[in-house]
């Protein structure tokens, strides 16, 4: 017990130093292109998020307290705040659509843990995009090694209450370029933050859930702060607080094989569904059956839905759920809701949808059962439905890998539509800002994010009119 203490110690020794050592141009462009989309993409989802009646009434309280306007919160105009403040208040946001970007490689929102604070800190100090992209994916970096270090073995605590304190202070920290040993401070710190976080929570509604990111959000900016005034964990406090307090087994290598030359951000998967990603197949496959359903006569002839699935998404069963949280994590209202409105975005899934009576009844008509045999990556999350109707008649669909991931990715048609759909409404000018991080504009790599945001917000159109 001892060695494996000491072996990760020294573990996590070499990846805070690989972090303050690592510059920008040691990053391939590939690398700094996908964390631009990240960036984006997760930016684009706590702005669609605005309207939320309880992100509303949160952003509201934050906003109306005095504070040193260093960043904003993302929900209209430049409403702006200290920066702790702004990342929890866009942390809040962030998940709640249930369409920020993910991890696929194990259970983890690497973009969830860094963004919202790196947005506040960045637009705080005007850190130029590209030092901003490199605090990104190095931020990633660390919190899915952190993920494939330490997997739970029995999936109770989600990993937004796990690794988000310690994604955040890995981003922080490298955004104000700690050195190897403040940065392993810092993580130090993070690692003893971390929540409990029930994963129950998620098919329950709780929509306590939705703010675990915040708190990471504020617990790693602090971590940094605690870290630059030489108040620190160990070297041994992941291991102390993830395997001897919680119990998960540990694979020191995770943390540092391979190294600089493989980038976790390259393996995100981006969405377009607006729910559990371990139910983007069975969304998928529900999707390919609606025309033959409706050839047949219609939902109303629908006698059993018969979804055969993956054991992630065997767990979401909630046949009646009360929240938008609780739907978002209901296989039989994904099902539902994306066989009645023949898609299954945000407004899909928004709560009024809920009590909708066809949805309703429908939910009540699942039937689920392990897919057989199980699947290798990347097809180790297929979904197969069989429709059968009042006839004795059935019609059958079938998703090995839904879109999203590096096996199928989404065309920039598609993410473009995406970020136009959920900010044009509020920041038109947002779009075509979005489309020049993810291109990597040359006028933007250098340009403060300060400057961006406000490009985002229309504050140059309005000083331009001014003039």
């Amino acid at each position: 017990m001892t060695d494996e203490r000491q072996a990760t110690a020294a573990a996590l020794r070499e990846l805070s130093a690989w972090v303050a050592n690592t510059d920008t141009a040691k990053i391939p462009d590939a690398v700094l292109a996908r964390g631009a989309q990240v960036l984006a993409d997760d930016l684009a989802v706590i702005i669609g998020a605005r309207a939320e009646p309880q992100v509303t009434r949160f952003h509201e309280r934050v906003l109306q307290r005095a504070a040193s306007p260093e960043a904003t919160v993302f929900r209209g105009g430049r409403g702006r705040t200290d920066r702790l403040s702004a990342a929890v208040a866009n942390g809040v946001a962030a998940d709640w659509l249930e369409l920020d970007e993910g991890y696929r490689i194990t259970s983890c929102h690497a973009g969830l843990y860094v963004v919202p604070a790196l947005l506040a800190e960045a637009e705080a100090t005007n850190l130029p995009l590209a030092a901003m992209l490199r605090a990104l994916v190095l931020g990633y970096e660390v919190a899915t090694r952190l993920a494939r270090a330490w997997v739970d073995p029995t999936g109770a605590q989600h990993s937004h209450a796990r690794y988000s304190a310690p994604g955040a202070a890995a981003a922080i920290g490298a955004a104000r370029r700690l050195t190897g040993d403040e940065m392993l401070a810092a993580l130090g710190n993070a690692v003893t933050l971390v929540c409990a976080g029930p994963r129950k929570h998620l098919v329950d509604g709780a929509l306590v859930r939705n703010v675990w990111p915040a708190v990471g959000a504020w617990s790693g900016m602090m971590s940094v702060e605690w870290a630059q005034c030489g108040i620190g964990g160990i070297a041994e406090s992941a291991y102390d607080a993830y395997s001897t307090l919680l119990g998960y087994q540990v694979d020191p290598a995770v943390l540092t094989h391979g190294l600089g030359e493989s980038w976790a951000v390259l393996d995100g998967y981006t969405k377009l569904y607006a729910c559990c990603q371990h139910l983007h197949s069975t969304v998928e496959a529900a999707l390919e059956l609606r025309s033959a359903i409706l050839e047949r006569g219609g939902l109303d002839r629908v006698d059993a839905i018969e979804v055969e699935t993956h054991d992630f998404a065997m767990k979401l069963v909630n046949p009646s759920p009360d929240t938008i949280l609780a739907g978002k994590f209901s296989l039989p209202h994904a099902v539902a809701t994306t066989l009645v409105t023949a898609t299954a975005g945000a407004d899909a899934f928004a709560t009024a949808q809920l009590d909708q009576p066809v949805i309703a009844a429908l939910r009540q008509r699942v039937r689920m059962a392990p897919y057989q045999p199980p699947q290798a990556p990347p097809n180790d999350r297929p979904s197969r439905i069989t429709v059968r109707f009042v006839d004795g008649k059935r019609v059958t669909g079938e998703c090995l890998s839904a879109r999203g991931g590096s096996d199928r990715p989404f065309g920039r048609p598609e993410l473009l539509a995406k970020l136009a759909e959920l900010t044009a409404g509020i920041y038109p000018a947002a779009p075509a800002v979005l489309e020049s991080l993810i291109d990597l504009a040359p006028r933007r790599k250098h340009q403060g994010w300060a400057d961006i945001v406000g490009d985002i917000c229309g504050a140059a159109t309005a000083r331009a009119a001014a003039e």
